[in-house]
């Protein structure tokens, strides 16, 4: 791969006016989110979603007025799933019942809640079935299958009932991990089996998202060797998969977004987001190489970090909106998790500009152009911009970014 120097400079440092403009939007997408309604009770679609917002500005701007509003959206989830009408019927963490079980879990280790999690105990077995189910049959995603389930059961760790559900979820996991020549990886698919042929690299759906789902399991002392080995093994494959760049012919990405397991074609794009791309494999290795203590993890994604630096226009990242998910907020949020992980300043200063581009999206009415009706959506909609720009506002105060797998 080609190495630009590191840029010293690439935006204005933050002023007061740009502060100013700052909060100018988050009260806009404020007012939005006020006006709007959704009868989705989910996590990333609904109104779990709308109450981790609330919650996560309060942490950002101690007001109380987002407190009530968190509860009186997690009360209408209560009451819907009390009357059997609730839409949480699934196993997913972006739709179901993972997502709720998260939900609760983050608020109560907060004490925003008091919520005995114990009389849950019969979703947890749901969720422990129904997991196991998906992983012997390769549906491993992050936002929707086993590793959902599987990041939910290490968040409520060292609950000694949890931890046996996990230990049984992680041994399911592994038993059925592809040994290839240089490495392991996980199968996944998200809409037709036939994918389950590809190895996909991203956060979103892939190898970067179970690496880093694994890696909490490693640092919380789960089959701590398996766990070793098998990171450093998926590590070494997704580095094997590095793709020289080529700018000029408008190759920008160093990473592909799949590999074909018997063909090994590779299929590629630009795309540089929250759930695809470049800054997903550098965030990855910066967690991995500081657990690990491996120097030349935390070099490769000083590296593949410095490479991102100047693509900032849509033909170089397909960013092309404000959204969270593929969207300007979203590389703006990398931007500040890796600043976080790294201490790198031109992460700080990329965050600045990814930022002002958000702004930019908002100016001109492109908040998601794939979905028009979904403003209320915490990754597709308002919530998670504004909780973005909130960050850069008030940095570190708000933790939402773990249901992310960016904290």
């Amino acid at each position: 791969m080609q190495v630009k120097q590191y840029p010293t400079e690439l935006v204005k440092e933050n002023s007061s006016s740009f502060r100013k403009d700052i909060l100018h939007h988050i009260g806009m997408m404020e007012h939005a989110i006020q006006a709007g309604t959704t009868h989705n009770d989910s996590l990333f679609m609904g109104k779990l979603g709308l109450s981790l917002y609330h919650y996560s500005c309060f942490e950002y701007t101690g007001s109380e007025e987002h407190i009530e509003k968190g509860r009186l959206y997690l009360d209408e989830v209560f009451l819907r799933f009390n009357e059997s009408g609730s839409s949480l019927l699934n196993p997913s963490l972006s739709t179901g019942l993972a997502g709720f079980m998260s939900l609760l879990n983050f608020l109560s280790k907060k004490q925003y809640i008091y919520q005995d999690l114990q009389e849950f105990e019969e979703i947890d077995k749901f969720l422990l079935k129904q997991a196991l189910h998906q992983a012997d049959h390769d549906f491993n995603d992050y936002l929707h299958g086993s590793f959902g389930v599987l990041n939910y059961f290490l968040d409520r760790l060292p609950d000694p009932a949890i931890q046996l559900h996990a230990e049984c979820l992680l041994e399911a996991i592994l038993k059925n991990v592809i040994h290839a020549k240089d490495g392991c990886w996980i199968r996944n698919y998200i809409i037709s089996k036939e994918e389950t042929s590809e190895m996909n690299l991203s956060l979103s759906h892939g190898q970067t998202g179970f690496i880093l789902v694994l890696l909490k399991a490693f640092e919380q002392g789960l089959l701590f060797d398996k766990m070793h080995d098998t990171i450093r093994s998926m590590v070494g494959l997704v580095l094997k998969q590095t793709m020289t760049t080529d700018p000029e012919n408008n190759r920008h990405s160093i990473f592909p977004n799949t590999v074909h397991e018997a063909t090994h074609e590779k299929t590629y794009n630009n795309r540089l987001a929250w759930c695809y791309g470049d800054l997903n494999q550098a965030f990855m290795l910066y967690k991995v190489g500081s657990a690990f203590g491996i120097q030349q993890y935390i070099e490769i994604a000083d590296l593949i970090g410095a490479c991102s630096l100047d693509r900032l226009d849509a033909a170089s990242t397909m960013c092309v909106d404000a959204q969270f998910c593929h969207g300007a907020a979203g590389i703006a949020a990398m931007y500040q998790s890796l600043f976080a992980v790294s201490g790198r300043s031109f992460y700080e200063k990329a965050a600045i500009a990814w930022i002002q581009k958000t702004m930019h999206f908002l100016e001109e009415g492109k908040l998601n152009l794939d979905f028009n009706e979904k403003e209320l959506s915490l990754l597709d909609g308002y919530p998670a911009v504004s909780l973005v720009l909130l960050d850069a506002v008030y940095p570190n105060k708000g933790d939402w970014k773990e249901f992310l797998l960016i904290n």
